[in-house]
């Protein structure tokens, strides 16, 4: 089965501030920022979807504020910080809506994207990217990076919208939502507390599972992370970290995937060098399913990992860690089926600047996932992405994003089901002003697949 998705999006992203005197509105470059929640495409990248907001498409992104309009005030008495709404809005087509083989269909997708971010005190970035991911046990495929502020303290919080209208069928009109921020205090004994949050409300793309016929699962989601990182000498640092994270779906027929994932980890971490860290990871993971006799499906995961943080100058950053998953079934039942699955786990970014203007970034993603299917118990899932950045000149920008998927189910039925998917999204920015940008898209998305009942199932 091959399944191909074809769009063309062009999008205007308008950053409008808001005169109050308490914030500075200067300039924040929003590296990887998902400004609308949208559910990812490949959970090893940042996601990206088919009704993507512009600006959002590869790599590092352009700055969503203007620069330098309004000088410096106190905000409740300490100095500095951002208040700054925005609006992008998008138009886009697509020759096969429901990325399917039969009964294609063609759509005109209107997306209206608000939001508002708030920074406190004055940061030119986003602290952390985070990136939520369904299937990922606990609810991150990529780790979240540590992010080592000098200020005492650091908040952020940030949140959107993304209204969207279909010209092929009203009812498919949605929107969704995400909130997201981030508090970190950092003490004078070099212990650093920080806690992340993030709830989206979205839906998954069309072609993933096999339960309704237009493909629509709306979910509510919610992952929560709080984390103690005490640098205690000048070799040795330690780390522990706690993550909850939600899910729960809409719709009574995709109750099947609601769980709720607790997740710790204890890292010993050895500072080689001010550019180089050695560390080695413990994380449990467990998975608890919310349906009613859903108990076959609960699991306990446990993973071991030896990593690096890599530094080497402002052109190259590296991070990897490698090593072990497994997954142990809380029923003996699974045992018939399943014989509580093993296999190597990774991650590993690298960012790249060959020139002041050329950017490249790889991401990789290797583990043994949870369900989205209800005939199958959990997928092995290889995924990688390459972002490119070209900036042509002051006004001109190219993107261009490379994606691949290859996902290996656990049936059990006795059909197979093994997934590849490859998407490529190259685009064109162009400024028009500091508050006022544009951006021309092409998408291609294929998937193909050993389940050819899963295109019946969807064509109805």
């Amino acid at each position: 089965m091959v399944k191909k998705y074809k769009s063309l999006l062009l999008s205007f992203l308008l950053i409008q501030p808001i005169a109050v005197n308490a914030f500075a509105s200067q300039g924040v470059q929003v590296n990887d920022m998902i400004v609308v929640a949208q559910n990812d495409v490949l959970a090893a990248t940042s996601p990206i979807s088919q009704d993507m907001p512009m600006g959002q498409g590869a790599g590092a992104q352009p700055s969503l504020l203007p620069e330098d309009t309004v000088g410096a005030e106190d905000l409740f008495g300490m100095q500095g910080g951002y208040f700054h709404p925005y609006i992008s809005i998008s138009e886009e087509y697509s020759d096969n809506l429901f990325n399917v083989d039969l009964d294609e269909k063609e759509n005109w997708l209107t997306t209206i994207s608000p939001g508002l971010w708030v920074a406190l005190p004055r940061t030119k970035e986003v602290p952390i990217t985070i990136t939520p991911h369904n299937t990922a046990p606990g609810g991150l495929q990529l780790s979240l990076r540590d992010y080592e502020g000098f200020d005492r303290y650091h908040f952020y919080l940030l949140g959107g919208l993304d209204l969207k209208f279909y010209s092929e069928d009203s009812d498919l009109n949605d929107t969704n939502a995400k909130v997201e921020g981030l508090f970190q205090y950092n003490l004078r004994s070099g212990l650093t507390l920080q806690v992340v949050d993030r709830y989206t409300y979205g839906q998954d793309r069309f072609d993933a599972g096999s339960s309704t016929f237009n493909g629509i699962r709306r979910y509510n989601s919610n992952i929560f992370q709080g984390t103690a990182d005490w640098d205690f000498s000048e070799k040795f640092r330690a780390k522990l970290d706690y993550t909850n994270f939600l899910l729960d779906y809409t719709d009574k027929q995709d109750s099947f995937l609601d769980r709720t994932d607790n997740s710790g980890a204890a890292y010993a971490i050895y500072k080689y060098s001010p550019k180089t860290d050695f560390f080695v990871e413990y994380r449990l993971i467990d998975v608890s399913y919310d349906q009613e006799n859903a108990d076959l499906k609960d699991n306990t995961n446990h993973f071991v990992y030896a990593g690096i943080n890599w530094d080497t100058t402002e052109k190259i950053s590296l991070r990897l860690k490698a090593g072990y998953q497994k997954k142990n079934y809380n029923n003996d039942r699974v045992d018939d089926i399943n014989s509580n699955p093993d296999d190597f786990a990774f991650e590993g970014e690298l960012d790249y600047q060959f020139t002041v203007k050329t950017t490249v970034a790889l991401k990789l993603s290797h583990k043994i996932e949870e369900t989205d299917s209800s005939v199958a118990l959990n997928k092995k899932v290889f995924a990688a992405a390459l972002f490119y950045n070209q900036q042509f000149s002051e006004r001109w920008k190219g993107v261009c994003y490379i994606g691949f998927e290859n996902a290996d189910y656990d049936q059990v039925i006795a059909a197979e089901r093994n997934e590849d998917r490859f998407v490529f999204r190259p685009g064109i920015e162009y400024f028009f002003r500091d508050w006022l940008m544009s951006e021309l898209t092409y998408t291609y998305d294929a998937r193909n697949s050993t389940d050819d009942f899963l295109t019946i199932l969807q064509i109805g």
